[in-house]
């Protein structure tokens, strides 16, 4: 099991869409570990486009995501985004 902590990669506002490609391809698909932890400490703000990456790359990978310490704000919208991909 990997953890990544998305504030000591990236900043703590997840504006772009390329921001959530990247964290696929160099964080999450380029290892060997088949389950991930996303840690959301420290993140203050996720744009719909990098929400919309996000859950897009979420559903396309073979590896089990589990996101924790997502703040209050943005977790509506993940969740949102989540259900109409389904």
């Amino acid at each position: 099991m990997k953890k990544i902590i998305l504030n000591e990669i990236y900043s703590s506002h997840l504006e772009m869409s390329f921001t959530a490609e990247d964290l696929f391809t160099n964080q999450i698909n380029n290892n060997d570990f088949s389950e991930i932890i996303i840690d959301f400490t420290g993140i203050t703000f996720m744009s719909l486009s990098f929400t919309q990456e996000y859950v897009y790359q979420k559903t396309h990978t073979s590896k089990k995501i589990t996101e924790i310490k997502m703040h209050e704000d943005i977790k509506p919208m993940l969740e949102l985004v989540e259900k109409r991909e389904k």
